[in-house]
């Protein structure tokens, strides 16, 4: 009898749900979304109950193409668990939400940032301990923002809940936090909890609502009966929770070997490099988590917006590209792919930023305060040439930070919706003067998470052989010559303007917050 799992990712703004066979082969795939609450500018929530409604529904309709497929409950062997990460949710005495959980790309806590990151500050000490430098939406700075804040809310929590081990909880009812998603918390040296970071930050008196973490080669608990008989999958059938997506992710394209690098071009952008120490360079920079693999970490520095900007693009400037779309049967992102190649290398010129978080970058730079921005228009150049700029400078954001890596990267594979397009993996190949290479699949933190349970369940006798059997390379992309010539001169331009506009961007802000403009 055919073996089948089920890979989980609970995205920022979409769940998915895929069932791959033990050849790693990805057979069905379906989506629910999961949608963020934005009440205040800049903050960012969702609601944990309406988290798992969707998910299990997502479950229950992927069951039911199964069915249609000849795929029986009784072959599910394992269900693996990822998605959104930090972020912050609370739960009360009887495991309930007592609001709505904060999510990673939250701004609430910018202005405490700030302070933070000052010589010798908060941000510093914490990096030293864990090798963080933390996001305004990550769990640490919430808490303190919390605290000050909403302290009657707080108070009434009995632990706290991250977006996969709330989703692991209301499968099995055991609710286990992944190591990987606690990242911020652990000490890069001892790779458990620190106490010391409480103290740093201040919230000592809240250091019982941080369960001990499990491994995610631990299984979190079984299918529950009453999940069981709404979605389809059999009772009893072990869930594994990966956490983190981006961690997820990375085990998806299968890199877990010392030196290789995920670059994911999501709603942000992530590049994850893994290495067999947790080090503390480079400074002021990035994140460290623990690695599927045993003894391995993944080092990270992630720009904060990646196809946020081609969103925007398509909200702005696609109304010809969509109904052209629509006319010709084609997808408007075929278009881009074709009127982005007819743009010459470095777009006229024309230079953009992709700063689009409310919340600034952090890297390879922190700045709050910063937005993007185009430099170069002229009155011949076009929404295409607009376009080409974007997809360029996301990339060139990319290669900012690998440049920022003390430790050499050997491999990049690519991953997230901006691999789709093979006009984007090439500039991503040129401007990086690097092999790119894509892995068969389409949902990557699913499968992550998928061969991850299917060792863990033992179907395979190492990680290694899981992964292996999971994760095949499909496409390799190598550098043009001329074009790495190009956008290295380029480049030199693109790392000058963050440079240059921190004054600006100072003096924008305070015109923002003077009359209450929403940027």
């Amino acid at each position: 009898m055919s073996k089948y799992i089920i890979g989980i990712d609970s995205g920022t703004s979409v769940v998915k749900a895929a069932i791959f066979n033990m050849r790693g082969e990805q057979l069905l795939v379906n989506a629910r979304n999961t949608p963020v609450i934005e009440e205040t500018f800049g903050w960012s929530e969702y609601d944990l109950n309406r988290d798992w409604e969707e998910t299990r529904l997502c479950l229950k309709e992927l069951m039911e193409k199964a069915a249609a497929e000849n795929i029986t409950p009784d072959q599910i062997v394992a269900v693996g668990v990822g998605g959104k990460g930090q972020g912050v949710g609370l739960l009360d005495k009887e495991m309930k939400p007592l609001r709505n959980a904060i999510l990673w790309n939250d701004s609430r806590c910018s202005d405490m940032k700030n302070e933070w990151i000052k010589p010798n500050g908060i941000m510093e000490q914490i990096h030293e301990i864990s090798g963080n430098w933390l996001y305004s939406g990550n769990i640490l700075m919430l808490l303190p923002w919390l605290k000050m804040n909403e302290k009657e809310i707080l108070d009434q929590a009995v632990t706290i809940t991250m977006p996969t081990s709330w989703l692991s909880y209301k499968m099995t009812n055991q609710h286990k936090i992944c190591k990987t998603d606690m990242f911020s918390v652990i000490d890069r040296k001892t790779r458990e909890i620190s106490e010391e970071v409480f103290r740093i930050i201040d919230i000592e008196d809240y250091r019982s609502l941080f369960p001990q973490p499990i491994e995610t080669w631990e299984v979190t608990g079984s299918v529950t009966e009453e999940v069981a008989a709404y979605t389809g999958i059999p009772a009893g059938v072990p869930v594994v929770n990966m956490g983190w997506d981006v961690v997820c992710c990375t085990a998806g394209v299968g890199v877990i070997e010392d030196g290789q690098a995920n670059m994911i071009m999501g709603t942000s952008g992530v590049i994850s490099v893994v290495m067999p120490f947790a080090p503390s360079i480079p400074k002021r920079l990035g994140g460290m988590s623990v690695h599927v693999m045993p003894g391995k970490w993944g080092q990270l520095i992630a720009p904060m917006t990646v196809t946020p900007n081609l969103d925007w693009f398509v909200d702005n400037f696609a109304y010809e590209d969509k109904k052209r779309a629509e006319e010709e049967e084609r997808s408007v992102y075929e278009i881009f792919d074709e009127e982005v190649s007819k743009v010459p290398v470095g777009a006229n010129g024309v230079i953009y930023h992709p700063y689009m978080s409310p919340a600034g970058e952090s890297a390879p730079f922190t700045n709050t305060d910063c937005r993007a921005n185009f430099i170069g228009l002229l009155p011949h150049d076009n929404r295409h040439v607009m376009l080409r700029a974007i997809y360029e400078g996301v990339a060139m954001s990319f290669k900012h930070c690998i440049d920022a890596y003390d430790y050499p990267v050997s491999e990049i594979r690519l991953s997230g919706g901006g691999s789709n397009s093979p006009v984007w993996c090439q500039i991503m190949s040129d401007v990086c003067n690097a092999e790119i290479s894509l892995v068969d699949g389409t949902e990557f933190g699913a499968k992550g998470v998928a061969w991850n349970a299917a060792y863990v369940t033992g179907e395979f006798d190492s990680l290694k052989d899981a992964c292996n059997a999971f994760c095949k390379k499909t496409k390799i992309y190598q550098p043009n010559p001329d074009a790495v010539d190009k956008y290295k001169d380029l480049m030199e331009l693109y790392k000058e303007v963050p440079k240059a506009m921190e004054n600006i961007w100072e003096k924008r802000m305070q015109f923002v917050r003077k009359y209450d403009v929403k940027g």
